[in-house]
């Protein structure tokens, strides 16, 4: 184990990683909506905040390809300040008798010290990433 004391920051040290990542903010802050029957393109918008001190990588995916894209699904998300993104649902045979039980996943890692680009690294080289659950639901 590396303490903290032990780490210099001004070394390229990630260690300070391995702090858990501030949550973040979403408005809506639980369930995305669109209007059945999902005849057209629909869009929404999903507001991600960061109340934190640090830089913070995000990615929004869905399991359900090919229906809804997110723009931008990726990114930077500067301390103190929010960014506003777009879901946009496509047309799909939609069944009222069972609508689907559809899901974003919000996830947001530290960003390594001194970068300020997204970087996909962020994610992969021992970062704590945490995850938020997005419901998508459907107006009748």
């Amino acid at each position: 184990l590396i303490s903290l004391d032990q780490c210099s920051f001004e070394e390229s040290c990630s260690c300070y990683r391995m702090a858990l990542p501030t949550d973040i903010v979403t408005v809506p802050a639980e369930e995305v909506w669109f209007n059945a029957p999902c005849l057209s393109e629909q869009v929404t918008a999903l507001k991600l905040s960061n109340p934190g001190n640090r830089l913070l990588g995000y990615k929004v995916v869905s399991k359900v390809e090919n229906r809804y894209v997110v723009l931008p699904s990726q990114g930077a998300l500067q301390p103190k300040k929010d960014i506003t993104i777009n879901i946009i649902c496509h047309p799909f045979p939609f069944r009222s008798e069972s609508p689907p039980v559809d899901t974003l996943i919000i996830e947001w890692v530290d960003a390594f010290e001194n970068e300020t680009d997204f970087n996909e690294d962020w994610f992969v080289m021992g970062g704590i990433v945490r995850k938020k659950v997005l419901s998508v639901k459907f107006n009748p």
